[in-house]
């Protein structure tokens, strides 16, 4: 049995664990960052049905979360990538957690919205491959909260992570965007008998966002892993590269 294997079970299991053991903090980093976020949403939802009833507010709403709940995302999942490499955070506060997250912030927009042009360019051609670029670059977030050098291309790191492996990461991601769908529907039940109470709209819409910090724990699991496992692979293959290098030179 193959012990680099990834196992989605194991590392829905792993996640729960952390998360768990981190929740606190987690909690309160999600709460700074998504109050704001989920204030502006609910401002812009209310401005946009008084002015424009018609238009649909997703891609507003998906574009302020993208800039602001970043912070939170990046910070969170440097925090469980360093643990899962082995070093201790425990006297990792709250605010350090942020200070990263708005450390990358910057990279991660830039970079974001160049991962965003090529999943639309693929797009353009027709669905499935902008499905495929988007896989392939998923990992980009990862990337950047975990890696310091200016150099490497959070894009081309994310799709050599992916090479090779892209059935498994779809259907993995597939199964957690189906978890997360049924997560946020069963939480979003009340908010149909409170719908026009401002209040409890933010207060549910931060409420479902911390519960769904267990999902930034799961990317930042499996990226560890997949991760790990590519190293793996690339240093077997560099190592049978050399043995026949060695057996070629010894023949001659």
């Amino acid at each position: 049995m193959n012990e680099n294997r990834i196992s989605f079970l194991d590392t829905l299991q792993s996640a729960f664990y952390y998360w768990r053991k981190y929740f606190l903090k987690i909690a309160i980093v999600g709460f700074i960052v998504y109050l704001p976020s989920q204030i502006c949403i609910e401002i812009v939802s209310i401005q946009l049905e008084k002015t424009f009833p018609a238009d649909d507010p997703r891609p507003i709403f998906f574009l302020i979360r993208f800039l602001i709940d970043s912070v939170a995302l990046l910070g969170i999942t440097n925090l469980i990538v360093r643990k899962l490499g082995g070093e201790d955070i425990g006297k990792d506060g709250v605010s350090d957690i942020l200070l990263i997250g708005f450390k990358k912030w910057p990279r991660f927009i830039g970079v974001g919205f160049i991962a965003g042009f090529k999943i639309l360019v693929y797009s353009l051609l027709l669905i499935i491959p902008g499905i495929y670029k988007a896989v392939r670059l998923l990992f980009f977030d990862c990337v950047v909260s975990t890696t310091d050098n200016i150099f490497t291309d959070p894009c081309s790191e994310s799709e050599r992570l992916v090479e090779n492996n892209w059935w498994k990461v779809f259907g993995f991601f597939l199964f957690i965007f189906l978890l997360q769908i049924l997560l946020e529907f069963s939480l979003i039940i009340p908010l149909i008998f409170i719908s026009d109470s401002f209040i409890a709209s933010v207060f549910f819409g931060v409420i479902i966002c911390i519960l769904e910090t267990y999902f930034i724990v799961v990317k930042a699991n499996y990226y560890f892993k997949l991760l790990k496992e590519k190293n793996v692979q690339e240093s077997k293959a560099l190592d049978n590269v050399s043995i026949a290098k060695s057996e070629s030179a010894n023949s001659n």
